[in-house]
């Protein structure tokens, strides 16, 4: 029995697939010549052999062709409600494919191909407005290619300008100057010049050292800078800029008024496999449940923003914790994903 309902079911499929090769009218017209003219045939045929005689059969022939036109009727107004909306749907999808975005269906009915033209409609209206929003990202970022294109002439002079004062700060025999210029425009250039969003643990560790150089003029003699960040993470990646605003705290809170010197250690290793980077000074530190302790600890703008660039890259399990103690000093401690290459990057991210 199984196999019968197979092969029943395959036949049924082969008849629906060649019955979908003709058009619905023809379809149409087929169904309706073998449901009344071939019963109205046959019933023709057997009045005849059993009256044996054409006067019976020809009465039942025209009462049948009357009848007949009843089915025709209703026929005809079933193919041509179903075939006008297909025709106006056709008609529009080929507008539509045309780039004519601005045309609908709008079927007022309430059967199934009213449900599928407001379908349609909805599509095309959400690619209009998707193709609208790309058109508008498009012109914006002409835009901003184009102010970038200005604001790089602006960097450029910038930099010009500092290598002359640095020059001339040579020329005067002043050091300090010549060598916190310089800081000053190597910073510049790896911040606004260099586009990559993720350097090296060696370039930002670069960056840290102008940054105290430059910062050095200003405190001068009031803290000291000691580095133990280990050759075997040095070639690996994070994102630019994330131990500067530390650093910043450290000199901003952290120096004495009294001319004592901070020291601050900047240090690295492994952890598993992940990174942790460390910026502790012994400064003043504070009291984290004090009032003013949310300007210095993860509520500060600058940690607050490497905290919330760490978990825009990464997940809620690397960032920032920050630790202090009156008197003791304040400890930020950096866990990242140890990222070897670009391509890391992007799997860390999908994961």
């Amino acid at each position: 029995m199984l196999p019968f309902f197979k092969r029943f079911h395959i036949s049924r499929e082969f008849a629906l697939l060649k019955l979908r090769n003709i058009k619905i009218r023809y379809r149409l017209i087929l169904s309706y010549l073998f449901s009344t003219l071939f019963p109205l045939v046959v019933v023709y045929l057997y009045s005849f052999f059993l009256y044996g005689n054409i006067a019976p059969a020809g009465r039942l022939l025209l009462m049948s062709i009357l009848l007949m036109c009843v089915p025709m009727a209703m026929t005809t107004c079933t193919y041509l409600s179903i075939s006008h909306p297909i025709r106006h749907m056709v008609e529009t999808c080929q507008a539509i494919s045309d780039g004519n975005l601005d045309v609908r269906i709008q079927d007022p009915s309430n059967d199934e191909l009213a449900f599928l033209s407001d379908n349609i409609d909805g599509m095309v209206t959400e690619i209009q407005l998707l193709l609208e929003q790309r058109q508008e990202s498009e012109t914006k970022k002409r835009e901003l290619e184009l102010k970038m294109l200005q604001y790089q002439i602006n960097p450029h002079f910038l930099f010009n300008t500092l290598n002359t004062l640095r020059l001339v700060a040579q020329m005067n025999q002043d050091k300090v100057v010549a060598e916190g210029i310089c800081s000053l425009s190597q910073l510049l250039k790896n911040t606004l010049i260099n586009e990559q969003e993720f350097i090296t643990i060696q370039e930002e560790i670069c960056n840290l050292k102008h940054y105290f150089s430059i910062q050095a003029i200003r405190y001068a003699g009031s803290f000291h800078v000691n580095y133990n960040v280990p050759d075997e993470i040095s070639s690996f990646l994070l994102p630019k800029l994330l131990l500067q605003p530390l650093a910043e705290n450290s000199v901003l809170h952290g120096t004495y008024n009294d001319g004592t010197i901070m020291e601050i250690y900047i240090s690295g290793c492994f952890r598993g496999r992940d990174i942790l980077l460390e910026v502790r000074d012994e400064g003043k530190g504070f009291d984290p449940a004090s009032q003013d302790a949310a300007s210095k600890g993860l509520g500060g703008i600058g940690n607050r923003n490497v905290n919330d660039r760490i978990h825009l890259y990464f997940s809620e399990g690397y960032g920032l914790h920050v630790d202090s103690l009156p008197g003791k000093g304040t400890c930020c401690r950096i866990l990242l994903p140890a990222i070897s290459s670009p391509q890391d990057i992007c799997h860390i991210q999908a994961h």
